[in-house]
């Protein structure tokens, strides 16, 4: 099988699992996040701009929480963030068009499809439920119970690890830097999708800037 967009193509051959990002690769969840942070940090009279968000997009609540709002009750901000969040997720979080087609498809196809994410496991699950794709999903994994989370390839590692598959037999769909980075990184083989496809200093086998318009197809 191969993975195809416009001109570019992934050969899938030697391919045994597929792993997505979720925010942004799947998921239109950003703004919820965003407003949930700035909401918090402004309560706690932190002043957090537009660049500071940009720059946690992809990372975890907590690393957000721990270097820049730095507060003594760091758990029960992060609470707060997460609780705030989730609360707006079902009228405000939105499938990229095309996202659970490529899911299925994959799946369908006998590849083990994992989530690898820095959102917490309740917002995960609430994806799949939105997307319908809980039958597809072999493995999910949230930074939110590991050591290290993204950019820090430990993510990646431990998807793999519980997959049981190796890196060179595993693609990754991820939109952000800080998942760029961690899958990159981990030895995984990377499709770069949406507004980050034109991040090229990164180095993926393929750029989509929409994640829809990837088709999978028989190799000759």
């Amino acid at each position: 099988m191969l993975l195809r967009y416009q001109n570019q193509q992934c050969d899938l051959k030697d391919i045994d699992a597929v792993i997505f990002d979720l925010d942004g690769t799947l998921v239109e969840s950003e703004p919820v996040w965003a407003e949930a942070k700035q909401y918090i940090a402004n309560r706690e009279n932190v002043d957090v701009s537009e660049q500071i968000l940009l720059a946690y997009v992809g990372r975890s609540v907590a690393d957000f929480v721990a270097e820049v709002i730095a507060p003594a009750n760091a758990q029960l901000i992060e609470k707060a963030i997460i609780e705030r969040a989730l609360a707006r997720y079902d009228y405000n979080v939105f499938e990229i068009p095309g996202a659970s087609d490529l899911v299925r498809a994959l799946s369908g196809n006998d590849f083990a499809t994992a989530i690898c994410s820095s959102a917490p496991e309740k917002a995960i699950q609430k994806c799949i439920q939105l997307l319908n794709i809980g039958s597809c999903i072999n493995e999910v994994v949230s930074s939110e119970f590991l050591a290290k989370g993204k950019p820090d390839k430990f993510p990646y590692v431990e998807t793999l690890r519980r997959l049981g598959v190796p890196a060179e037999r595993a693609i990754v769909f991820e939109d952000a830097s800080a998942g760029l980075t961690s899958s990159i990184s981990a030895g995984i083989k990377t499709i770069c999708v949406g507004s980050a496809a034109n991040m090229r200093s990164f180095d993926c086998a393929v750029y989509a800037e929409n994640i829809g318009d990837i088709s999978l197809v028989p190799s000759h």
